[in-house]
């Protein structure tokens, strides 16, 4: 059977960083209250068989918002960083 790739995705709600001690805040970048988002690729032929991989390459980390970026008022996907698991 071929190897095939999917994504991992899971999401942790957060309080924040807005509004607390300077300790928890780097320069002008606050995370809002609210939900991360977390995307990490991983290989393999099937979950059943239990031989996956997770992925050596760079997940992301995302929040939802609504925008006008696109001349439309939508929710859309920002990405505040990534991660390594």
């Amino acid at each position: 059977s071929a190897s095939k790739s999917s994504t991992i995705r899971f999401c942790l709600s957060v309080s924040g960083t807005e509004g607390s001690s300077s300790a928890s805040s780097y320069g002008d970048i606050s995370i809002p209250k609210g939900k991360l988002y977390f995307a990490l690729p991983y290989f393999g032929t099937s979950q059943s068989e239990g031989s996956i991989s997770i992925s050596k390459k760079e997940g992301t980390i995302c929040v939802k918002q609504f925008g006008w970026n696109t001349g439309w008022r939508r929710e859309e996907s920002r990405i505040l960083g990534v991660f390594r698991a």
